[in-house]
């Protein structure tokens, strides 16, 4: 249970609006090449490595709070520690807009029912899990992850063995383009894993075994870099087609089958959802909510102030919050890295 609930936690925290719409893979992969899939290797790797250093530290010292690990690595800078608490608390924030913003757009054109209504059912949902702390947070991403995962493989796999459009490219490697998509494949990294320590380190209290560490990364870490490449791969075939939809994936499932694309809107949905807790929980974290009474008390707080921003549209949200905070992202991730190989001997 212990391997699920890590990689379907992890898978669930990545796949989001922006990944499952195809809007994300579109802008730090399709954008830089449609040919060279070395920033989706690299993604692959980054993705397994971050979640094992980040279960490893946590196991080993008992980190199981974002302020725990953060402390843990600027145990002697308080200014270092405040900027990376303040950092990851705000992209926890804008996530959490843009996760409020898309379920409220996919609703309404999917059912004609105002965005607010949307985003509040969202909240409303999400408001419910968090009553049930972690253990909440980890049932739904076993439930839901693997539907979500198998409905974006089937839509990927449809659309680039069916050619429901003209093909855009031939398959190739192109080596002019190295550069920038490893630069794109860093910084969509460092922008999803900026709050996986929140949602990561919490599961450890129930780990004692590094093994169950070691092969919960490289599973999640692998399906999540299969996810990137199949999406990546239709979209460019597709590219001329999609490159300007908010969501180029439910596009790609129009042109399979009109019943495929209210099965997608659902997996939307509930991706939104898998990540919507996920963003939600580590803000509360911070305010260490032990309670229920002090859960409810902030999650009412949270969502009364976070909605009205949510009215932003949702392309407009993944293309220049989603940039800036991956750039920012990266400083975290390179702390990470850097406390890992400094301390290696000792974790």
């Amino acid at each position: 249970m212990n391997y699920l609930k890590i990689i379907f936690v992890y898978i669930g925290l990545i796949i989001g609006a922006g990944f499952a719409s195809g809007r994300e893979i579109c802008e730090y992969f399709n954008f830089c090449s449609n040919t060279d899939y070395t920033g989706v290797c690299v993604a692959c790797i980054l993705f397994i490595f971050i979640c094992y250093i980040i279960l490893k530290k946590s196991m080993k010292f008992e980190l199981y709070t974002i302020k725990d690990y953060i402390g843990s690595i600027f145990p002697n800078s308080n200014i270092l520690k405040r900027f990376f608490l303040c950092l990851i608390f705000l992209d926890l924030l804008c996530g959490l807009i843009v996760m409020l913003s898309s379920c409220g757009e996919i609703i309404n054109a999917e059912f004609e029912i105002p965005k607010i209504i949307g985003t509040i059912l969202l909240a409303i949902g999400c408001f419910i899990v968090f009553i049930f702390d972690i253990k909440g947070i980890a049932v739904i991403n076993i439930t839901l992850v693997p539907i979500i995962t198998a409905v974006i493989i089937f839509i990927s796999l449809s659309s680039i063995f069916s050619g429901i459009f003209q093909s855009a490219f031939l398959i190739g490697f192109s080596p002019e383009a190295h550069r920038n998509v490893f630069l794109c494949a860093v910084c969509y990294v460092s922008y999803n894993t900026l709050t996986a320590a929140s949602v990561l380190s919490p599961l450890t209290k129930d780990i004692n075994n590094q093994k169950v560490i070691m092969l919960s990364s490289l599973a999640a870490g692998t399906i999540i870099g299969l996810l990137i490449f199949l999406v990546w791969f239709s979209l460019g075939i597709n590219f001329s087609s999609v490159w300007y939809e908010s969501f180029p994936l439910r596009k790609l499932s129009e042109g399979i089958s009109h019943n495929l694309t209210h099965i997608y809107t659902i997996c939307l949905i509930m991706s939104i959802f898998t990540t919507a807790i996920s963003e939600g929980y580590g803000i509360i974290s911070y305010f260490n909510a032990n309670t229920k009474i002090k859960r409810i008390i902030l999650s009412i707080i949270m969502f009364s102030v976070l909605i009205p921003f949510s009215m932003i549209h949702f392309s407009v949200l993944v293309k220049y919050l989603y940039f800036y905070l991956g750039m920012l992202g990266t400083l975290w991730m390179i702390v990470i890295l850097i406390d890992y190989f400094k301390n290696l001997k000792h974790i």
